[in-house]
């Protein structure tokens, strides 16, 4: 009996801890976030969309005439056609099933860099190279430590978000595949002790300013530096949320111990792409001049000039069939936004990033 009313009050004390943290916490868009947007009129036009049978993970890569995405199945991508083409074509990853088990991989991020694949076994760590046409096969064994972000800055070289155990933190580090140099940086990231959780964001690089820009998850901060890991800058984005709201404490299990989130975890930047010195960002948060109905039917996405940190003004993007966009991609002047089962074209206009306030 004692059992089960220990039980009871347990149940009784975690629904009174959720209500009064919903009754008094700090949870975005129940109130005022303290900026307002202004949007660009004619700034995109409806290309066409492309409805899959598939559940779609993520835009992995693309050219002028192909999209990459990732599926539940582990070793299988889509090749869809950009230009309303309704042919899907299934590749299979090469050599997958025969070294995902054997090297141990627990999860393997992906990049396609055509015609070569990226597989990023960020536990391992390792990065592996291959072909679409399996002519070739390349592991590369990384020092000890996790990563969870990479891009690309050129053939065959990275920069990577990875965990340094002397500081029990996240840093970015230069890899370079084919000489195994790994160049770390110092000065750039910020340092909390927790395995890099409040600090996690997204990773970008820019072809055209050659600079990466690191965009935080839980605070309206962006970090740019360049491919030698010197720091060039800090901009904020428009919203007011200046400091992290999410809390990390150790949590000891079996034996072992890991950081966790001992908060709510309120992502302020859902997802975001740079462009030709623009960042794209969709954020979680509602302007003031924005009604409860309107945010949550389109997806908004604010632009930010990365040479100066001005912001530009958003765009807003109707929700497909209920839901808001999930990631976007953006490639020679056009927005790739993508759904649980759909992706739909967006056409930018050229002069976009000309348009001020």
């Amino acid at each position: 009996m004692k059992k089960y009313l220990y039980l009871l009050i347990t149940i009784l004390s975690a629904f009174f801890i959720i209500l009064i943290i919903y009754r008094f916490g700090d949870i975005p868009n129940r109130r005022n976030n303290g900026f307002v947007r202004h949007y660009l009129l004619n700034s995109y036009s409806k290309m066409h969309e492309i409805d899959l049978r598939d559940t779609l993970y993520g835009i992995v890569g693309a050219t002028r005439s192909t999209i990459y995405i990732t599926t539940p199945v582990q070793d299988e991508i889509l090749a869809v056609g950009s230009n309303g083409e309704k042919e899907v074509r299934r590749i299979k990853i090469p050599y997958f099933s025969r070294f995902y088990d054997s090297l141990k991989f627990n999860s393997l991020a992906i990049n396609i860099d055509s015609p070569y694949i990226y597989l990023f076994a960020e536990n391992k760590p390792a990065i592996i190279k291959t072909a679409m046409d399996s002519s070739i096969f390349e592991i590369r064994i990384l020092p000890p430590g996790p990563f969870t972000r990479e891009v690309m800055i050129g053939r065959d070289r990275f920069i990577l978000r990875k965990l340094e155990s002397g500081l029990t933190d996240q840093i970015f580090v230069r890899y370079d595949l084919n000489s195994g140099i790994l160049k770390k940086e110092t000065g750039i990231s910020e340092i909390n002790g927790d395995g890099g959780i409040v600090s996690d964001g997204r990773l970008h690089f820019d072809s055209e300013t050659r600079k990466l820009y690191y965009v935080y998850y839980y605070k309206n901060q962006i970090l740019s530096f360049d491919t030698s890991l010197n720091l060039s800058n800090r901009f904020s984005l428009i919203d007011t949320t200046s400091s992290f709201k999410i809390r990390t404490g150790l949590v000891k299990n079996s034996g072992s111990s890991a950081y966790t989130n001992i908060t709510p975890a309120y992502i302020i930047n859902k997802a975001n792409y740079v462009e030709k010195g623009l960042l794209y960002n969709m954020s979680a948060l509602r302007a003031d001049n924005e009604t409860d109905k309107f945010f949550s039917d389109n997806s908004i996405l604010d632009i930010i000039d990365l040479k100066n940190g001005r912001y530009r003004g958003s765009i807003c993007l109707p929700a497909s069939h209920g839901s808001k966009l999930s990631q976007f991609f953006i490639s020679n002047n056009r927005l790739i936004s993508l759904y649980t089962n759909s992706i739909i074209i967006y056409d930018l206009d050229p002069a976009i990033d000309r348009q001020d306030q």
